[in-house]
């Protein structure tokens, strides 16, 4: 390593935050990762999915049968509301071609099976600090929490997701995330006799609303539905819906859609419920000794499913800019040039997504139907350049 840089502080404890604790201390730089939560929250939010550009650099850290514990299969049937098959995104062939096939994970599942696998190798992490300001100077960078404590060391690396507080102190007039116009619903559920659906996750496209839902290797029901609504919620307004009332609205939504939608709502003991956003491109992600990764930098929103892919990925490289680069500038700097391109073609990519699944008239409807099947092929053959980008951990940069 050619840089005097020896400790760094992490801010946040999510999927990339202990993933990039590790990468730099296999570059010899210790950390510490700093969480707002005050304890581990495993059980909030639903799934998640991870496709083999993500895969692959987990493999780098830890067997993936850590995680393929529970999980559902990666393969897309899409349906139109009257239950006809109008595409297929298959994945049969992704390991032989990319070394990992796509998955869907629990948050929680992921979150702890990464923590633990930092733990083990001696990161440290302190829970309950709420980050509220960063100093720098010539060489340090100082953050402050709300409890009073601080701490000091070489660098921070900002990864506390979407609403990050890094970003936010390092560009306080910088661009807000922004709602895309969707609200996105899902949760896990039992229901009797549909281990024959298990395989793919069935994506309905529905007469007022896009559901979705697979049947995950221990035989429950993962599902998610996207809602179109134009103003967006403030938070208190979506974590007071009471569930009886969020399940009516989404039963009222999918009546006359395909079952079994209206029963896998009604059998849930518990829906999440959030707004989609994203964030308009910054044009730095970094400032000083302060970087961004992540949804910190470049959130996406979720539609492709490249989320925590793009936020892992981010980790290896910034990681090999660390340690081949002779200044933080320069390796802050490589970092985004490396990674700005492809991210913006992604993030632009999940917003047309996003926006075909917004509640079309009769007449969408039927066009939309008739040309699914053409641009679901297209789009299969567009996501191996997603799927195929491989980080060589050997291989310098200059």
């Amino acid at each position: 390593m050619s840089m005097i840089e020896k400790k760094a502080i992490l801010i946040g404890c999510g999927i990339s935050g202990p993933v990039m604790a590790l990468f730099l201390k296999r570059i010899g730089i210790e950390t510490i990762i700093y969480e707002a939560q005050t304890q581990y929250r495993d059980d909030v939010g639903a799934f998640l999915g991870i496709s083999p550009n993500g895969l692959n650099v987990l493999k780098e850290l830890m067997p993936l049968e850590n995680i393929l514990t529970d999980f559902t299969p990666g393969k897309m049937a899409f349906f139109n509301g009257k239950n006809k098959n109008i595409g297929e995104i298959d994945n049969a062939n992704q390991t032989e071609l990319y070394g990992a096939e796509t998955v869907q994970l629990k948050r929680g599942l992921l979150n702890k099976a990464i923590r633990e696998v930092a733990i083990a190798n001696g990161i440290n992490i302190e829970l309950g600090k709420k980050l509220t300001s960063i100093t720098q100077t010539e060489k340090t960078a100082t953050v402050f929490f709300n409890d009073g404590t601080s701490a000091t060391a070489d660098f921070i690396i900002g990864c506390d997701g979407i609403h990050s507080t890094t970003r936010k102190l390092l560009f306080p007039n910088g661009p807000k995330p922004v709602y895309t116009g969707l609200l996105s619903t899902g949760g896990l559920t039992k229901l009797a006799n549909v281990q024959n659906l298990y395989g793919s996750i069935r994506m309905i496209f529905g007469e007022r609303a896009f559901f979705a839902y697979a049947v995950s290797n221990l035989g429950d029901v993962w599902w998610f539905n996207n809602i179109s609504r134009e103003k967006e919620p403030s938070r208190n307004e979506l974590t007071a819906m009471e569930l009886n009332h969020l399940k009516n609205t989404l039963l009222a939504l999918h009546k006359n859609d395909p079952e079994p939608i209206t029963d896998i709502i009604k059998s849930a003991n518990k829906v999440e419920i959030y707004p989609v956003y994203d964030i308009p491109f910054l044009e730095k992600w970094h400032r000083g000794r302060v970087c961004l990764i992540g949804d910190s930098a470049h959130a996406t929103a979720p539609h492709i499913g490249q989320g925590a892919s793009l936020a892992l990925e981010d980790t290896i490289v910034l990681a090999k800019c660390i340690r081949d680069l002779p200044s933080l500038e320069a390796a802050f700097a490589k970092f985004q040039a490396l990674r700005q391109d492809r991210v913006k073609k992604i993030v632009r990519e999940a917003r047309k997504v996003g926006n075909n699944k917004r509640a079309p008239n009769k007449f969408q409807q039927f066009f939309r139907d008739l040309l699914l099947p053409f641009f679901v092929k297209m789009e299969a053959k567009k996501m191996d350049w997603v799927y195929s980008y491989k980080v060589d951990w050997n291989e310098k940069i200059i």
